[in-house]
């Protein structure tokens, strides 16, 4: 006798017909059948007989029944919490994300999540050094939550899965006293002949001053570098030369942001290695994450 077998008995006695227990359990009428036969046979008795209304129990079979459908229930009840079980982001996880995860009011929801999970280990990487989504492709971060360039794409589509959490516009940021401040949109010409503040070079917003200059054949006076955003942007709020960001820097780092012209929208995505995309920490964290979004907007 199996548990099957019993579930089976169960469900015929509930629906009344092999056919629609057959339907329930996805399996032919003809199989079935042949289960409770072989089971009849261990038995030694009779469990069902065909009527002119469809298939009823037996007194064996009712007996059967009462003792069968508790432990029924608690067989569902154990499978649930295997599922469930199966399910648990159990051991260890490593969540990289940069300022603009932070800047957008994410810090907090990130902390939740990891509050929710007392069992699991996790670490939080911060490390703005850090090539977060190079870090996920070669398995040194599980999750990041960041911004990917264009230039990095061609080296992840094979690697990296890629969730959008929001978009918001690419600006222009300044000091709050530099009078193009207060332009309602600027397109990347006004940069010419001005001081640009950069990451190293050949980071993602170098590549990306670099590829709109070039389009837009705006020459630079200079280009000064920090290694580190707080760097970077202190520079910019005192008023020493132009970068680019996104429109959550501004409150954040107490700069001016004026959306570049024509206009230009950028990803935070959630990423993760493609294998992995379907996980449940995969499938809660953005899940998490994009409900904070909608119930948070002003502040995100």
């Amino acid at each position: 006798m199996t548990i099957t077998q019993v579930r089976y008995v169960c469900e015929i006695a509930k629906s009344g017909s092999m056919t629609k227990a057959a339907n329930r359990f996805f399996i032919s009428q003809p199989a079935l059948s042949e289960q409770m036969k072989a089971l009849e046979a261990e038995l030694g008795c009779t469990l069902f007989r065909r009527t002119a209304r469809g298939t009823e129990l037996t007194e064996a079979g009712e007996r059967f029944c009462r003792e069968a459908e508790p432990v029924v229930r608690i067989w569902e009840n154990f499978e649930h919490s295997c599922t469930v079980l199966k399910e648990m982001p159990w051991g260890t996880a490593r969540i990289g994300f940069g300022l603009r995860a932070r800047s957008n009011g994410l810090f907090e929801p990130i902390v939740g999540f990891v509050d929710s999970y007392p069992d699991v280990s996790f670490s939080m990487i911060t490390d703005m050094h850090e090539n977060f989504p190079d870090a996920v492709a070669s398995g040194r971060l599980d999750v990041a939550i960041e911004r990917v360039y264009d230039s990095q794409l061609s080296g992840l589509v094979d690697r990296v899965a890629l969730f959008p959490l929001l978009w918001e516009p690419q600006c222009i940021l300044m000091s709050r006293t530099d009078p193009l401040c207060r332009e309602a949109g600027l397109p990347i010409l006004v940069l010419d002949g001005k001081t640009a503040v950069c990451g190293p070079v050949d980071s993602g917003d170098d590549w990306e001053m670099k590829q709109l200059c070039a389009q837009d054949g705006v020459r630079l006076s200079r280009v000064l570098r920090a290694d580190d955003i707080n760097a970077v942007m202190a520079l910019v709020q005192r008023g020493k030369g132009y970068a680019l960001g996104p429109v959550s820097f501004a409150e954040y780092f107490g700069v001016a942001a004026v959306p570049l012209e024509p206009k230009m929208e950028v990803a935070l995505y959630l990423l993760c290695r493609k294998e992995e995309r379907n996980s449940a920490l995969i499938r809660r964290l953005q899940k998490h994450l994009k409900e904070d979004l909608l119930q948070h907007p002003a502040a995100n």
